[in-house]
Protein backbone atom coordinates (compact mmCIF):
# COMPACT_ATOMS: atom_id res chain seq x y z
CA UNK A 1 0.00 0.00 0.00
CA UNK A 2 2.99 2.05 0.42
CA UNK A 3 3.52 2.44 -3.31
CA UNK A 4 -0.02 2.82 -4.00
CA UNK A 5 0.15 6.47 -4.69
CA UNK A 6 3.21 6.37 -6.96
CA UNK A 7 1.56 3.95 -8.83
CA UNK A 8 -1.29 5.97 -9.29
CA UNK A 9 1.44 8.32 -10.97
CA UNK A 10 2.87 5.90 -13.32
CA UNK A 11 -0.48 4.91 -14.55
CA UNK A 12 -1.49 8.61 -15.50
CA UNK A 13 1.78 8.59 -17.59
CA UNK A 14 0.56 5.43 -19.15
CA UNK A 15 -2.89 7.02 -19.82
CA UNK A 16 -0.78 9.64 -22.37
CA UNK A 17 -0.57 7.84 -24.85
CA UNK A 18 -4.33 5.94 -24.74
CA UNK A 19 -5.55 9.47 -24.38
CA UNK A 20 -3.99 10.31 -27.47
CA UNK A 21 -4.87 6.89 -29.44
CA UNK A 22 -8.18 7.43 -28.32
CA UNK A 23 -8.29 11.33 -29.35
CA UNK A 24 -7.42 9.88 -33.16
CA UNK A 25 -10.59 7.73 -33.39
CA UNK A 26 -12.82 9.47 -35.95
CA UNK A 27 -16.19 11.00 -34.68
CA UNK A 28 -17.28 12.16 -31.23
CA UNK A 29 -16.73 8.93 -29.72
CA UNK A 30 -12.83 9.57 -29.85
CA UNK A 31 -12.99 13.04 -28.48
CA UNK A 32 -15.76 11.66 -25.66
CA UNK A 33 -13.23 8.52 -24.32
CA UNK A 34 -10.00 10.69 -24.76
CA UNK A 35 -12.12 13.27 -22.30
CA UNK A 36 -12.71 10.42 -20.36
CA UNK A 37 -9.27 9.59 -19.84
CA UNK A 38 -7.80 12.51 -19.56
CA UNK A 39 -10.07 13.68 -16.51
CA UNK A 40 -9.65 10.19 -14.61
CA UNK A 41 -6.24 10.87 -15.05
CA UNK A 42 -6.50 14.59 -13.89
CA UNK A 43 -8.22 12.81 -10.35
CA UNK A 44 -5.21 10.28 -9.81
CA UNK A 45 -2.86 13.79 -9.74
CA UNK A 46 -5.29 14.90 -7.03
CA UNK A 47 -5.69 11.27 -5.31
CA UNK A 48 -1.65 10.44 -5.61
CA UNK A 49 -0.86 13.07 -3.46
CA UNK A 50 -3.80 12.68 -1.28
CA UNK A 51 -2.97 9.29 -0.50
CA UNK A 52 1.16 9.70 -0.05
CA UNK A 53 0.12 12.16 3.22
CA UNK A 54 -2.81 10.25 4.26
CA UNK A 55 -0.72 6.87 4.15
CA UNK A 56 2.28 8.61 4.96
CA UNK A 57 4.13 7.56 1.61
CA UNK A 58 5.74 10.28 0.15
CA UNK A 59 8.90 9.67 -1.05
CA UNK A 60 11.62 11.47 -3.09
CA UNK A 61 10.64 9.30 -6.52
CA UNK A 62 6.78 10.22 -6.16
CA UNK A 63 7.97 14.00 -5.09
CA UNK A 64 10.21 13.83 -8.66
CA UNK A 65 7.58 11.86 -10.75
CA UNK A 66 4.51 13.70 -9.93
CA UNK A 67 5.04 16.85 -11.81
CA UNK A 68 6.68 15.08 -14.67
CA UNK A 69 3.52 13.21 -14.72
CA UNK A 70 1.53 16.75 -14.91
CA UNK A 71 3.93 18.26 -17.64
CA UNK A 72 3.82 15.14 -19.80
CA UNK A 73 0.22 15.08 -19.58
CA UNK A 74 -0.84 18.76 -20.15
CA UNK A 75 1.56 19.16 -23.03
CA UNK A 76 0.89 15.91 -24.74
CA UNK A 77 -2.64 17.39 -24.39
CA UNK A 78 -2.36 21.04 -25.78
CA UNK A 79 -0.17 19.12 -29.04
CA UNK A 80 -2.85 17.54 -29.99
CA UNK A 81 -5.35 19.76 -29.74
CA UNK A 82 -3.07 22.09 -31.34
CA UNK A 83 -2.35 19.15 -34.28
CA UNK A 84 -6.25 18.93 -34.74
CA UNK A 85 -6.89 22.80 -34.81
CA UNK A 86 -9.13 22.65 -31.87
CA UNK A 87 -6.58 24.92 -30.40
CA UNK A 88 -5.19 27.40 -33.07
CA UNK A 89 -4.78 31.30 -34.40
CA UNK A 90 -4.24 33.55 -31.17
CA UNK A 91 -4.71 30.70 -28.83
CA UNK A 92 -1.77 29.21 -29.66
CA UNK A 93 -0.38 31.79 -27.83
CA UNK A 94 -1.73 30.90 -24.43
CA UNK A 95 -0.51 27.00 -25.29
CA UNK A 96 3.06 28.60 -25.88
CA UNK A 97 2.90 30.29 -22.43
CA UNK A 98 1.53 27.55 -20.99
CA UNK A 99 4.27 25.51 -22.12
CA UNK A 100 6.90 27.40 -21.96
CA UNK A 101 5.96 28.10 -18.07
CA UNK A 102 6.11 24.29 -17.37
CA UNK A 103 9.34 23.72 -18.71
CA UNK A 104 10.58 26.95 -17.27
CA UNK A 105 9.59 26.31 -13.65
CA UNK A 106 10.50 22.43 -13.81
CA UNK A 107 13.52 23.71 -14.04
CA UNK A 108 14.04 26.16 -12.18
CA UNK A 109 12.66 24.57 -9.08
CA UNK A 110 15.28 21.38 -10.10
CA UNK A 111 17.82 24.03 -9.71
CA UNK A 112 16.67 25.07 -6.72
CA UNK A 113 16.71 21.64 -5.16
CA UNK A 114 20.08 20.95 -6.38
CA UNK A 115 20.99 24.21 -4.44
CA UNK A 116 19.31 22.98 -1.38
CA UNK A 117 16.61 25.31 -1.66
CA UNK A 118 12.70 23.83 -1.39
CA UNK A 119 9.95 25.68 -3.17
CA UNK A 120 6.40 24.46 -1.99
CA UNK A 121 3.91 24.36 -4.67
CA UNK A 122 1.51 27.72 -4.10
CA UNK A 123 -2.38 27.74 -3.64
CA UNK A 124 -2.66 29.59 -6.92
CA UNK A 125 -0.51 27.04 -8.82
CA UNK A 126 -2.92 24.46 -7.88
CA UNK A 127 -6.03 26.61 -8.87
CA UNK A 128 -3.95 27.18 -11.94
CA UNK A 129 -4.23 23.39 -12.23
CA UNK A 130 -8.00 22.70 -11.55
CA UNK A 131 -8.71 25.61 -13.97
CA UNK A 132 -6.48 24.44 -16.62
CA UNK A 133 -7.42 20.98 -16.06
CA UNK A 134 -10.87 21.79 -16.79
CA UNK A 135 -10.24 23.49 -19.45
CA UNK A 136 -7.98 20.95 -21.44
CA UNK A 137 -10.77 18.19 -20.89
CA UNK A 138 -13.54 20.35 -22.54
CA UNK A 139 -11.17 21.30 -25.48
CA UNK A 140 -10.86 17.96 -26.05
CA UNK A 141 -14.37 17.34 -26.51
CA UNK A 142 -13.91 18.92 -29.68
CA UNK A 143 -16.60 18.12 -32.19
CA UNK A 144 -18.34 16.23 -29.90
CA UNK A 145 -19.02 19.83 -27.17
CA UNK A 146 -20.03 21.28 -30.30
CA UNK A 147 -22.69 18.73 -30.87
CA UNK A 148 -23.72 19.53 -27.56
CA UNK A 149 -23.63 23.82 -27.92
CA UNK A 150 -21.11 25.87 -29.57
CA UNK A 151 -20.38 27.42 -26.06
CA UNK A 152 -18.56 24.48 -25.17
CA UNK A 153 -15.56 25.16 -27.33
CA UNK A 154 -16.26 28.66 -26.23
CA UNK A 155 -15.88 28.09 -22.50
CA UNK A 156 -13.22 25.50 -23.06
CA UNK A 157 -11.33 28.30 -24.99
CA UNK A 158 -12.40 30.81 -21.82
CA UNK A 159 -11.26 28.86 -19.05
CA UNK A 160 -8.10 27.95 -21.15
CA UNK A 161 -7.20 31.67 -21.04
CA UNK A 162 -8.15 31.99 -17.42
CA UNK A 163 -5.50 29.25 -16.85
CA UNK A 164 -3.04 31.14 -18.70
CA UNK A 165 -3.50 33.93 -16.86
CA UNK A 166 -2.73 31.88 -13.71
CA UNK A 167 0.07 30.44 -15.44
CA UNK A 168 1.78 33.35 -15.99
CA UNK A 169 1.17 35.20 -12.40
CA UNK A 170 2.65 31.76 -10.89
CA UNK A 171 5.62 31.64 -12.84
CA UNK A 172 6.02 35.27 -11.84
CA UNK A 173 5.28 34.06 -8.01
CA UNK A 174 7.83 30.92 -8.06
CA UNK A 175 10.55 33.01 -10.00
CA UNK A 176 10.43 35.80 -7.12
CA UNK A 177 10.05 33.47 -3.80
CA UNK A 178 12.70 31.33 -5.55
CA UNK A 179 15.36 33.52 -6.11
CA UNK A 180 14.57 35.41 -2.70
CA UNK A 181 14.93 32.19 -0.91
CA UNK A 182 18.28 31.35 -3.04
CA UNK A 183 19.68 34.64 -1.72
CA UNK A 184 18.67 33.79 1.45
CA UNK A 185 20.90 30.64 1.55
CA UNK A 186 23.74 32.41 -0.21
Amino acid sequence: MKHFPNLLTLFRIFMIPALVILYLIPGPIGNWLACLIFYLAAITDYLDGWLARKLQATSEFGRMLDPIADKLMVVAVIIILIEFRDISGIHSLAAGLIIMREILISWFREYLTDRGVTLAVSQIAKFKTTIQMIALGILLLGEAGEMISPLIKMTGLGLFWTATFFTVWTAIDYLSKGLALLKEKN
